[in-house]
């Protein structure tokens, strides 16, 4: 799955948990100043994301879930493979 595939699926979980318009949102916007995402919104956020791409987020990654671009980082860092430790 690419960044933009990924991008594409958060602002469709963005837009259906705020209902709000979100075509112009920068991916560096702070999500609760730019469309009022506030912390239950936000967990909800994580709790679909986790369920849309299979995965867990850690605790300690959900600060970055303030903005698209922190939500890609973690998406994507999960979605790596692990490299191997030797």
């Amino acid at each position: 799955m690419t960044r933009n595939q990924i991008e594409i699926e958060i602002r469709k979980s963005l837009s259906r948990i705020t209902e709000a318009d979100i075509a112009g949102l920068k991916v560096d916007e702070d999500l609760n100043e730019a469309i009022g995402l506030d912390s239950l919104g936000r967990l909800e956020l994580l709790s679909e994301v986790e369920d849309r791409f299979d995965l867990i987020i850690d605790d300690l990654d959900s600060e970055k879930a303030s903005t698209i671009a922190g939500m890609l980082e973690i998406v994507e860092a999960a979605l790596l493979p692990q490299a191997e430790v030797v």
